[in-house]
């Protein structure tokens, strides 16, 4: 274990981006994968095997820093371990929001905390179809935005005119508090980035909606994408989200790829296991139904549900305290500022 060469990166992901996209082709299958790029991370690594990038903060006033590790880490599953491992010593508190089941075993294994976060979403792309009655609101909305005159098109994000993208943010994050989420949303990029898909819609000349895309890599091949942006102008059809998505569905079906992921569904489907049983439960529960305010539970859930994919549990694992967990948990999703 102790062989293993592991360093901390003293700079940011754009110093480091070229051994850290090395790894994310090899092993960044998850959806969340793609935006351990993001900046303003912090990194540790083990040259050529995998890596974790995390956000210090501070719970407390007067804390010591808790480290929040986005996703399970990049790499094999030993190697995952290890790098957990040496996040861990000299007393750190960390917290690992969004991993999957097989990592929540391991850590819950070697006496971390574990809570299921809520569900991810994921369609099979290949067997997917719009056949069935279950999905007649989205062939409504389909054939309603192209009657209207809705073009969808695939564009680099540098090809779009900087002042018509601009004016599209604006109006979509005008309804979403004004400003940009990151960590687990991660900000929209200001430049092309390698894999990264955009899905552009026009009506009637004018651009109304754009639909973005993670890839997820499995030894260098793009396996599947991960819905991660999303903008829309007042004027948009009704359905042009979906279209958009299912426009692009169709064009990575063509490509061979296999899944497309719709992302998280913060404290759906909660479930006694690991420690999240009795008043922690209850609290959670509360939360999603009361929570509006700090978080849109049922317009996320109903957004999602109409594509009939496959619901995924995810969870949040932690060696520090029930409120820590939460807290960390809670800043990684947004609830907390």
């Amino acid at each position: 274990m102790n062989r293993l060469n592991i360093s901390y990166l003293k700079n940011g992901v754009e110093e480091n981006r070229d051994q850290l996209m090395q790894l994310l082709k090899k092993y960044g299958q998850s959806c969340m994968a793609y935006s351990t790029l993001q900046p303003g991370l912090k990194y540790c690594l083990i040259p050529g095997r995998g890596y974790a990038a995390w956000i210090d903060c501070r719970l407390f006033p007067g804390a010591r820093a808790h480290r929040v590790i986005l996703s399970n880490p990049i790499g094999p599953e030993a190697v995952q371990l290890e790098i957990i491992s040496k996040l861990t010593a000299d007393r750190e508190r960390i917290t690992l929001v969004m991993i999957d089941r097989n990592l929540a075993d391991k850590l819950y294994a070697e006496g971390f905390k574990v809570y299921r976060l809520g569900v991810k979403t994921e369609i099979d792309i290949p067997g997917y179809d719009l056949r069935g009655r279950k999905k007649s609101q989205l062939r409504q909305w389909c054939n309603k935005a192209s009657r209207e005159g809705t073009i969808v098109f695939e564009e680099k994000l540098s090809r779009i005119s900087p002042d018509e993208l601009e004016s599209l943010c604006r109006q979509w994050l005008s309804g979403k508090g004004g400003y940009e989420m990151s960590f687990l949303t991660r900000p929209l990029p200001d430049r092309d980035e390698e894999g990264v898909r955009f899905f552009w819609a026009r009506k009637k000349g004018r651009l109304v909606g754009m639909a973005g895309f993670d890839p997820m890599f499995r030894d260098a091949e793009a396996v599947g994408y991960y819905h991660n942006f999303d903008r829309l102008a007042p004027e948009a059809s009704t359905g042009t989200s979906a279209y958009l998505v299912l426009s692009a569905m169709e064009v990575f079906r063509s490509e061979g790829a296999q899944k497309l992921s719709l992302g998280l569904s913060p404290l759906l489907d909660i479930k006694s296991e690991y420690n999240l049983t009795g008043p922690l439960k209850f609290i959670a529960e509360s939360i999603f139904k009361y929570g509006e305010k700090l978080y849109p539970f049922k317009g996320n859930i109903q957004h999602k549900s109409k594509y009939r994919g496959v619901r995924k549990p995810v969870y949040v694992a932690s060696n520090g305290n029930w409120i820590e967990t939460m807290l960390a948990a809670g800043t990684a999703c947004g609830f907390t500022p």
